[in-house]
């Protein structure tokens, strides 16, 4: 039988080991109080407080790293503290590897930091929705606009190339807020075109009646 290990020791590596046993545990490890800070291999990590600080201390690399879905809640824990603490340039493949100092943490220190994280990053996400989402129009629906969903992300990097004058592995070492004023100045510029042509038809269309 399995022992029961006391949870000021439990790690993740042992949550995950022996999943069934704590299957349980989740739910009031992410009732404990936020801290600060937190120790990882050896080194103190600041943990961002709000939306706004997360966002100013990523890059773009990184926000889409954070974003990607994971299959169960390990795989969110790990994603979020290799994507945000991750302590150098950009680098996805080796921020996966420094998931290895994540497993060793204990469970009632990482567990308030990763769910606070992935609040976070979900907020940034329903920010971004709020600022740059367009309905779009019965043309674009009918033209099968929604099939392009699935190429969206490589379609964001090729306009952020264009737009910022470099190449995509520098885009994605780019500041993530700067990205977010760039993707923001594009979806005003688009609805101002969309607003002038149609002020320009009922311009027309009440020439042509007089």
């Amino acid at each position: 039988m399995a022992h029961v290990m006391n949870i000021k020791r439990l790690t993740l590596r042992d949550m995950i080991k022996e999943s069934d046993l704590y299957s349980g545990l989740p739910d009031g490890l992410t009732q404990l109080p936020v801290p600060s800070a937190i120790r990882i291999n050896r080194k103190r990590y600041s943990v961002p407080e709000t939306m706004d600080e997360l966002a100013k201390k990523i890059c773009y690399g990184q926000r889409l790293f954070l974003t990607r879905k994971e299959d169960n809640d390990f795989g969110w824990i790990l994603r979020a503290m290799d994507g945000y603490f991750y302590p150098k340039i950009w680098d996805e493949d080796k921020a996966l590897l420094f998931g290895k100092y994540i497993l060793p943490l204990r469970v009632v220190d990482l567990y308030p930091v990763a769910m606070h994280l992935i609040t976070l990053v979900s907020e940034m996400v329903e920010r971004e929705q709020a600022l740059l989402h367009r309905e779009p129009t019965k043309v674009e629906l009918a033209a099968g606009i929604e099939s392009l969903n699935v190429y969206s992300e490589l379609t964001n990097l090729d306009f952020l190339s264009d737009v910022m004058k470099c190449t995509i592995p520098e885009v994605l070492l780019q500041p993530y807020t700067e990205c977010l004023v760039r993707f923001m100045k594009a979806k005003a510029d688009s609805d101002y075109q969309e607003k002038y042509y149609k002020e320009m038809q009922l311009a027309q269309k009440q020439k042509a009646k007089k």
